[in-house]
């Protein structure tokens, strides 16, 4: 009696031994499973963390092109801004220039002489542009009077007074020349302009009957 509760005993632990290992071996592959899915969902986060990585620099890339362009575009706009407000300035300065011809006296001499020492370039061109209108003997007379054509030749020689004494001018109308008569030399060509000028006076002063002994000369300025 007392050896058959032993065996029974025996046998409800053996059952109970086989019992736990049964479940644990049911149990491991539920935890591999979940170890998977957990690395598999972890590869999914990642994967979509890549490409929002991926989509973000592609953005960046896009926006720093149009940065560029933008750069580009800026540097053009203000190059050609810059470039539009030399000319409109050089326009007006010019046409300033334009006011101080013909030069009328000594007085306007000496004043155009002291502005050209400060701004030879616009006097040149504006000088230039003057002289362009017509055979250097005619349109000489758009850069002096007649009373200073008269009065006045390069040297002084002959009792009139001297051009090169106003220093300034002198050198600016021999460059706005020599780009309008490269064959000659400046100032042989502004003499011969002068005394063409003065003969002209000459032969014609007695037929004029009181009017402009020059008049024949003029020139339209419109």
């Amino acid at each position: 009696m007392k050896h058959r509760k032993i065996r029974r005993k025996l046998y409800s632990v053996c059952i109970s031994l086989i019992n736990i290992c049964t479940m644990k071996e049911e149990s491991e592959p539920y935890e591999k499973r979940i170890r998977i899915d957990n690395v598999q969902s972890l590869g999914t986060e990642n994967d979509l963390l890549i490409a929002k990585i991926c989509d973000l620099q592609t953005e960046v890339l896009a926006q720093r092109a149009e940065i560029r362009q933008l750069t580009k575009a800026i540097t053009t706009l203000t190059t050609f801004v810059k470039q539009s407000m030399r000319s409109i300035k050089t326009n007006n300065v010019t046409q300033n220039c334009d006011d101080d011809f013909p030069i009328n006296s000594e007085e306007e001499l000496l004043e155009v002489d002291g502005k050209i020492s400060r701004d030879p370039t616009s006097y040149v061109h504006a000088m230039k542009k003057l002289l362009s209108q017509g055979r250097t003997s005619r349109s000489i007379r758009l850069i002096f009077c007649d009373d200073i054509i008269l009065n006045y030749n390069i040297d002084g020689a002959k009792d009139k007074k001297r051009l090169k004494d106003f220093a300034h001018l002198f050198r600016a109308l021999m460059d706005a020349i020599s780009q309008i008569e490269k064959s000659l030399p400046a100032e042989r060509v502004l003499s011969k302009a002068l005394r063409c000028v003065k003969n002209c006076a000459a032969k014609h002063k007695g037929k004029s009957g009181g009017e402009d002994p020059l008049g024949f000369l003029n020139i339209d300025m419109a």
